[in-house]
């Protein structure tokens, strides 16, 4: 077992304000990938993440910033 590690909290946005998703080890969040969204510095300890993108779709070609 190692310490906790402290920053890496996972933002994402809701018409432009930033809202912290604080998560205990071993919690997952599903989202919407176009979604403005980010990660908080981790200041100590390490932060790992595991992706999986799920496309039932045609490929996305939208620009989250137009």
């Amino acid at each position: 077992e190692t310490a906790a590690s402290t920053g890496g909290t996972f933002v994402t946005y809701d018409e432009g304000m930033p809202i912290a998703h604080e998560m205990a080890r071993g919690d997952a969040i599903l989202f919407h990938s176009e979604k403005l969204h980010n990660v908080t510095t981790v200041t100590s300890g390490t932060r790992q993440s595991l992706v999986v993108e799920l496309w039932p779709a045609p490929t996305n070609a939208s620009n989250r910033f137009a």
